[in-house]
C-alpha cells in the first residue's frame, strides 16, 4: 500500500474521519478554527482518498497530540505509525531543547503508543469540562 503523508486536511475529511470511528460531532465552522490554529497537521492519503489524520498544539513547552484517527478499513497497515513519526520529526526539526508531547487516548488504544515511546504517567488525572 502506498501511503502519502500530506500537511493538507480539508474539514470534510476531519469530520468523515471522526466520523468513522464514533468521534462526537463538531460543527464545521469549529473545525475550521481548530484546523487553523494547529501548530502541525499531518493526514494519510491512499489512492486520492485521505484514510488518516494527526494534528498538535504546542507552546514551546508541551506539545498536544490531538484527533489521531485511521480510518478503520485501514488500520493495521502502519499508518497510525506514519502519522505519529510525522508529528515527531516535527517536533525534532523544532528550535526547542526540551519538549513534552503529551495525548490522550482510551485504554484500548495503549498498546500502539506505548510501542512508539509514550508512557502512561501514573497519577496523572484527566479533569475535563465539556461547555455547549
Amino acid at each position: 500500500m502506498n501511503v502519502l503523508y500530506s500537511s493538507n486536511l480539508t474539514v470534510h475529511d476531519y469530520c468523515r474521519l471522526r466520523k468513522s470511528v464514533d468521534f462526537y460531532d463538531i460543527p464545521e465552522d469549529h473545525v475550521k478554527r481548530a484546523l487553523e490554529r494547529s501548530d502541525f497537521i499531518t493526514s494519510a492519503i491512499v489512492d486520492n482518498l485521505t484514510v488518516g489524520m494527526a494534528r498538535i498544539i504546542e507552546d514551546g513547552t508541551q506539545a498536544l497530540v490531538m484527533d489521531v484517527v485511521v480510518d478503520p478499513e485501514y488500520q493495521g497497515n502502519g499508518i497510525g505509525r506514519g502519522l505519529m513519526e510525522s508529528i515527531r520529526d516535527y517536533i525534532e526539526s523544532s528550535d526547542y531543547d526540551r519538549m513534552i508531547v503529551n495525548l490522550i487516548t482510551d485504554e484500548t488504544k495503549t498498546a500502539f503508543y506505548e510501542k512508539l515511546g509514550y508512557q502512561k504517567e501514573e497519577g496523572m488525572r484527566l479533569w475535563l469540562e465539556r461547555l455547549s
